[in-house]
Order: C-alpha cells, then sequence, then structure tokens
C-alpha cells in the first residue's frame, strides 16, 4: 500500500492531472482485454506462424529403411488372438499371461500392482513391462513403447497391444539400439499409467532402466487392423509439452509414408485461415483441460517427468475407406523409435512451448504469449484504479479502511481454502450431495451480504476491489508463462467481473435529485454487475461444462430449466458425482493442480468479492455526512437562539 501510494504521489503530483490519469485507467483495461482477445484472431494468419521443421539433426526422421512387414503380420494377427482370449481374464491372470509373452521374446519382465484410496473409493490395476537392455548401450538410457489395455476411450486396445508386443519381439532380433526398450503394458491410459512412472522414478522396481529420454503411446482399438487417418495427441497436464522435435519426428515420418496426420481432431488443411483458428481453438482448450476428467491419450502421463511423449492413435474411418493397415501402423512406430534411438542427448534443441495450427505450422512463446498478458494485465490497471479511487490523501481514515477490506479480503481467502480441504477430506460418494448443498446457497448469498454486512463507505468498497483484481492479475500473468491455455481461459472468464461490476448505489442523498437518465444508467450498472455475477458463479459454469462436454447437451437446452430439472435428477444418480469425482481424483492421483485448486483458491474468492460488491449498500455522502456531523453537505445549520438574540439586537 505504502508503495502504491509514493507512487501516485510522484506521477500525480497536481489533483487536476491525477484525476484525469485515473479516469483513463477503466478504458485502458477494457482496451488491454480486447487487445488479447483480438491478437488470438491474429496468430491463425500466414505471416503470424512457422511451419514446423527438426531442430535436432540428429534425429533423422524417415532416413532409416524400415522391414517391419511380410511375416511379421502374422505375428501380428496371432497376437490380437491371444489378445482378444483375455479380455474376460481377470487382471491377475492376464498380467502373468503377458509377463510370460515378454519373456519369451527375451525382455526381463514384471508385474506392477497399483492401488489408490480415498474412504470406499478405491483404485486398483496390474500394469505388466519389460526392459529390452541395450547391446550398445550403458543401461543409463532408455526409450519407452507404451500400448495400454484399455485406451482413453476405455475400449480394448487390441490392434495397439498386439503391435507392440510384436514390434518387441521383432526389436529383440536387432543389435542397432543405444538405449533400453521398455515395453509397458498399463491398465489404464490414467492412474495406472501415471502410478507407474511415478513409482519407476520413487520406488525400487524389480525391472529397471536408465532415464527414459522419449516414448510413444499406442492407440490402436478395434478388429479391423486398418484406420483412415492418425491422430498426434501431445497435451500434458499443467501445461507441460513434449519436445516440438518429437512432434514434427512424427509428423515428418508420416509424410514420408503418405499417411494423413491430425491434431486437436481437425482433419483440415492448413492454407486457409478457418481451418487453422479452428486447430487453435481447439488445441488451447485441450491444454486448459488436460486430465480435468476422465483419462487422457496416455501421453500426459510422463508429462512433468522430463520424458518426451506423444499418442498415435489410429481413427477409423466413417465410410468404411481405409487405406492404411497395421502393418503401416506398425512401420510408423518403428522408424519414430529408430529415431528417438539416434540421440546424442535429451530433447532440447526446439520448442517446449508452442501451439500447433496443424501438423505442419506452429506458433511460439513470444508470439501468442502477449495474448495473455495483456488480459492478465487488464486486471492489475483495473485495480490500481479503484484503489487511486479509493484514497486521494493516506489519512488515518483511509488507513483503516483500507486494513478492514485487507481483513475481509483475507477471510474469503481462508474460507476457500477451507472449502478447499473439505471437498479434498469428503468422500466421493458425498462430494454430489455437497455440491448439491453448496449450488443451493450460493445464489442465497447477496441476500446474506445484505442482511448481515452493513452499509460501507464507497472508498472501502473500492479498497477491497483492489486488493482482489491485483492479486488476480499477477496470478494470471504468472501463470500464463506456466500453462498459457489456461490463463488465457480464467481470464476471459474473469473479465466480466472486472469490467462489467459496480457498487449497487442507492437512491438517497444527493442521488435524489439526479436526472432520470443517470437512474436507468444506474439501474442498468447494476443489472449488467448482476448478470456478470450469475454468469461467472464457478459452481454454475462447472455445471454447465458438465452437461455440455460429458453429457453433450445441447447450448440453448443448457440454460432452460429443464436443465436444471436434470440437475436435481442426476445428484440422485452416479453421473454427476462421478464427474465431481473424476475432478477430485484428477488432483489427488494425477497431480493436475492447474484446475481445482485455481476454483478454489482463486475463482472462488473473486467471486465472493463480486458477491460483496453487489450486494452491499455503499454509504452515500448523505450517509456519511450525518455520521460525522449530523448534518446535509452543503446545507447551512439553523439558526441557534444565541445568534437569533445577536440579530435582534
Amino acid at each position: 500500500m505504502a508503495i502504491l501510494e509514493t507512487l501516485r504521489r510522484r506521477l500525480f503530483g497536481k489533483r487536476g492531472t491525477r484525476e484525469s490519469l485515473v479516469s483513463l485507467l477503466p478504458g485502458l483495461s477494457i482496451v488491454l482485454t480486447l487487445a488479447g482477445l483480438a491478437w488470438l484472431f491474429v496468430l491463425p494468419m500466414q505471416d503470424q506462424s512457422r511451419r514446423t521443421y527438426i531442430s535436432e539433426n540428429a534425429l533423422l526422421p524417415g532416413q532409416a529403411h524400415t522391414y517391419f512387414h511380410g511375416s511379421e503380420e502374422n505375428i501380428v494377427r496371432a497376437f490380437k488372438e491371444e489378445v482378444r482370449l483375455l479380455k474376460d481374464a481377470p487382471n491377475l491372470e492376464r498380467a502373468r499371461t503377458m509377463q510370460q509373452w515378454l519373456s519369451d521374446i527375451g525382455y526381463k519382465s514384471a508385474t506392477h500392482n497399483w492401488s489408490m484410496s480415498h474412504y470406499d473409493d478405491v483404485k486398483t490395476g496390474v500394469n505388466v513391462y519389460g526392459v529390452l537392455h541395450a547391446p550398445r548401450g550403458d543401461t543409463t538410457e532408455s526409450m519407452i513403447l507404451c500400448a495400454p489395455w484399455l485406451n482413453r476411450n476405455g475400449v480394448l486396445n487390441e490392434s495397439g497391444m498386439a503391435i507392440a508386443i510384436a514390434l518387441a519381439r521383432y526389436f529383440s532380433r536387432w543389435s542397432i539400439w543405444s538405449k533400453d526398450i521398455i515395453l509397458l503394458i498399463p491398465s489404464d491410459t490414467g492412474f495406472g499409467l501415471s502410478k507407474w512412472v511415478e513409482d519407476y522414478h520413487y520406488t525400487s522396481m524389480p525391472v529397471s532402466s536408465g532415464s527414459i529420454e522419449g516414448g510413444i503411446v499406442l492407440d490402436f482399438p478395434g478388429e479391423s487392423g486398418t484406420f483412415e487417418k492418425l491422430e498426434i495427441f501431445y497435451s500434458g497436464v499443467n501445461g507441460h509439452l513434449p519436445n516440438l522435435d518429437l512432434v514434427n519426428t512424427v509428423g515428418v515420418i508420416c509424410g514420408h509414408m503418405g499417411i494423413n496426420v491430425i491434431v486437436h481432431n481437425v482433419d483440415a488443411g492448413d492454407e486457409d485461415y478457418k481451418s487453422r483458428a479452428v486447430t487453435l481453438v481447439s488445441g488451447i482448450a485441450q491444454q486448459a483441460l488436460s486430465g480435468l476428467y476422465g483419462p487422457g491419450a496416455g501421453s500426459e502421463a510422463f508429462s512433468g517427468w522430463r520424458i518426451d511423449a506423444v499418442t498415435l492413435a489410429a481413427k477409423p474411418s466413417s465410410n468404411g475407406y481405409e487405406p492404411y493397415d497395421q502393418m503401416m501402423y506398425g512401420r510408423l512406430i518403428e522408424a519414430s523409435m529408430r529415431s528417438i534411438n539416434n540421440l546424442l542427448e535429451h530433447f532440447h534443441q526446439s520448442f517446449f512451448f508452442y501451439l500447433l495450427l496443424s501438423p505442419r505450422r506452429f506458433v511460439s512463446i513470444g508470439t501468442y504469449l502477449p495474448s495473455a498478458m495483456l488480459i492478465g494485465a487488464s486486471f492489475t490497471i483495473k485495480g490500481i484504479y479503484h484503489w487511486m479511487t479509493s484514497s486521494s490523501t493516506m489519512t488515518d481514515k483511509t488507513i483503516d479502511e483500507a486494513i478492514r477490506a485487507f481483513w475481509l479480503f483475507m477471510a474469503t481467502v481462508l474460507f476457500s481454502v477451507g472449502l478447499l480441504s473439505l471437498s479434498a477430506w469428503l468422500p466421493s460418494s458425498m462430494l454430489a450431495s455437497g455440491a448439491f448443498v453448496v449450488m443451493a446457497v450460493t445464489p442465497t448469498l447477496p441476500i446474506i451480504f445484505r442482511l448481515f454486512i452493513s452499509a460501507k463507505p464507497l472508498s472501502y468498497i473500492h479498497k477491497l476491489q483492489s486488493y482482489i483484481l491485483i492479486s488476480v492479475g499477477l496470478f494470471l500473468t504468472t501463470l500464463s508463462t506456466l500453462n498459457f491455455s489456461l490463463s488465457l481461459m480464467f481470464g476471459l472468464i474473469f473479465a466480466p467481473l472486472a469490467h462489467c461490476l459496480s457498487p449497487n448505489l442507492p437512491r438517497n442523498g444527493n442521488h435524489r435529485s439526479a436526472a432520470l437518465i443517470g437512474q436507468l444508467l444506474r439501474s442498468l450498472t447494476n443489472i449488467m454487475s448482476c448478470i456478470a455475477v450469475v454468469a461467472t458463479c464457478p459452481w454454475l459454469d462447472i455445471y454447465l461444462y458438465y452437461l455440455i462436454a460429458v453429457k453433450g447437451t445441447e447450448f440453448p437446452h443448457t440454460l432452460s430449466i429443464v436443465a436444471v430439472q436434470d440437475f436435481i435428477t442426476n445428484t440422485s444418480q452416479d453421473e454427476f458425482s462421478e464427474f465431481l469425482s473424476g475432478m477430485m481424483w484428477s488432483w489427488r492421483g494425477l497431480g493436475v493442480w492447474s484446475f481445482v485448486p485455481v476454483i478454489f483458491l482463486v475463482w472462488l474468492p473473486l467471486w465472493l468479492v463480486s458477491c460483496v460488491v453487489v450486494s452491499v449498500r455503499p454509504l452515500s455522502e448523505f450517509d456519511q455526512s450525518a455520521t460525522g456531523d449530523g448534518q446535509k453537505p452543503g446545507v447551512e445549520s439553523s439558526s441557534s437562539p444565541t445568534t437569533d438574540h445577536k440579530l435582534s439586537s
């Protein structure tokens, strides 16, 4: 506070200059938000992006001839039949059978039993893995080939596992490897894979190898053995991304083989603005919500461990035309593994922060970062405006107001921390009931604040807004360097609370003589403030996400009264409870700190303070003067008897 006051005095010595410059800050804040949003529309332009390229020359993608074909196809078909027979087998029996397969082809194999529990919610599974020590290596480096039992959609990854095991058998006959090969078959792409990676680094495994330099996750469900296009999943949790060289390596190899490659489920070329824009928006959404609910593609389990990995998902055709077969998919994996094997050191040459506009075009962090930075700076500037508006001089009264506003701000933060702890402690079966209670109480908060919080001076409310907006602005600008997509998403959600929020001005005092147009403007401002608070309610937005993204409800239907009835019905069912449990497990089990903690520690305090601003009645000038000396400002007091006596004399 002292720093801000000193800066204010030095910059704005004269009162007229200060007031004129301070009045420009709200407009500047809006301009920064609009500029940050407009920056996104500039990124898909042709001149703002660059074509992908290989920075690490040692990778040599597509330079080596692949030999995975011919008689190897019979091996793939045989393993597919064996995998199909294990479909209904118990987990332990299935794991021991696959472990025996790996031992028979020359791998040092083991099983990995994992479990996670939270009260009565227990998650267990068995992973199988094997290690092939490199003939030309010293067991200090390795690369991983992963084929989950169930893919990201919960479907049996039949072709993916068969190709992975056939490739492992095929690799064991080669003497070119300088890195160990780890073949991992986890129980799923979520907790099973994440738990294996964690235990590999933190515990003593029965069979181990060196540091994992890179990996490929195979996602090829179904029995047909053919596919139409290949989708590359590369987004990690908490904003982590693999080195761009790994993504480009797969893209170059697919180009040599003639395989159609897509990213973010957008099958369009990179020559038109619209397709690049759709891919950009889809990539931002996928990165921001990665790991939020349900199992991911698998590659995000390696993020945070300095392991660069991508998931290669074979996409079936919708019209029956599937030009690529499973052997071409196997040759793609072989070429990718051989490129990783060529690495002389860890991936470091290319970008770790980027956004793909297509498989062949990208924008780097220096190009897209200003978008989130401008939106985050708009909150800070609006907070400075509220602070400078609330205190023209530093008196005992303003210091007391600043302290009391600060304690209310801290109370909202501590309340949010307590609610986060309570949510983490509650059993999964009680989350839906607890969420229903919170959602039922939330609409009454403005009424509660109105009844139990007395009227406050307008300067007090401005100070309260300045605390929360400055803290949110600092948080968003810091988060943008770690997780650009999440910072951008929260910045756009929070924007109405920064620009559309104003105190609920009373109609007493000087406001009684205001013109009709002034009353209409105040009414419109109050309505916009209420709409902003309702639209940015965290619980409402979470439920809308559940309806749209999880249940697939059309957007207009989510705003109808039927959606409320569906919510009341679903609280007694398992769907909504499972969704909330998945959100908490993403934080508890997968370490996704970039969403659930942010909701409680940033979003909820901002929203609670906004409720206080909208609901608490500010003291007008009439009320403040009446409290101070019992007179209206600008009105002379009535003549006292002594004065009348002097006048008569």
